[in-house]
């Protein structure tokens, strides 16, 4: 036992790399086709159901987009089911991992394709300071989407914050909806780690898809559009 105690545990020094190309010199292998077709088929079935309907076609683009606009909204009306004294919603431009949703049918595999990871809603009380602190980090990267918030971004820096149509009050505690991967410090947001938040066992995904789902159960499809929530100044 005392051996082992005072063995180093093992540790990468070196790797190398290297890679091969998929094209159509690849030929398919019968064999490990014809084991995958029932997991395909059974996967098929699930994700090619519509689910909802897109009046234009989404895209992703700063510092703000229609494509974020829906994630957005879609999560600070769900997190207000949860809590009404939620007053905005955030995400990162990076979880969004397609560049567009062509308008029409939208199917569930398309929303998978969006939101590919198990990121979970959160709902953060963050201090306006801290909130500022946010909004900067955000005008740096060029916006992120955004629903509830409203700022113009100069010098890579936030100005004129407004929260829910009100001035930004630095001593104030604001509850904002995030994914877990923002709230728990992802994309730089280390500032975040520290506020008191409660996370729920939803994904954000399903979020989504309940959204546009019951959007299409009333005969309606989404239609965002662009409302200057974030914007660029001289």
């Amino acid at each position: 036992m005392l051996a082992m105690s005072c063995r180093q545990p093992a540790t990468i020094t070196a790797y190398k790399a290297s890679y091969a190309n998929m094209d159509t010199s690849v030929t398919v292998q019968r064999e490990m086709a014809g084991f995958l077709l029932p997991y395909k088929v059974r996967m098929d079935s699930m994700m090619n159901v519509v689910v909802g309907e897109t009046a234009l076609t989404l895209t992703k683009d700063l510092p703000e987009c229609t494509m974020g606009n829906f994630i957005v909204d879609a999560q600070l009306a769900y997190a207000k089911t949860l809590d009404t004294r939620v007053v905005a919603a955030v995400s990162n431009q990076g979880g969004m991992r397609i560049p567009y949703i062509a308008a029409g049918p939208v199917t569930r595999g398309r929303i998978y394709e969006l939101m590919p990871f198990d990121n979970k809603l959160t709902i953060m009380e963050i201090p306006g300071h801290v909130l500022q602190q946010l909004c900067d980090h955000i005008a740096g990267f060029g916006g992120w989407p955004v629903s509830g918030l409203r700022f113009a971004i100069k010098d890579k820096k936030a100005i004129d914050i407004y929260v829910a149509g009100l001035a930004l009050q630095v001593e104030h505690i604001y509850k904002i909806a995030a994914p877990d991967f923002v709230a728990d410090g992802g994309d730089g947001c280390t500032f975040l780690i520290s506020c008191k938040r409660e996370r729920y066992n939803v994904f954000v995904r399903d979020i989504l898809l309940q959204h546009i789902s019951a959007l299409h159960a009333q005969g309606q499809c989404l239609q965002p559009v662009l409302e200057n929530r974030i914007r660029y100044v001289e």
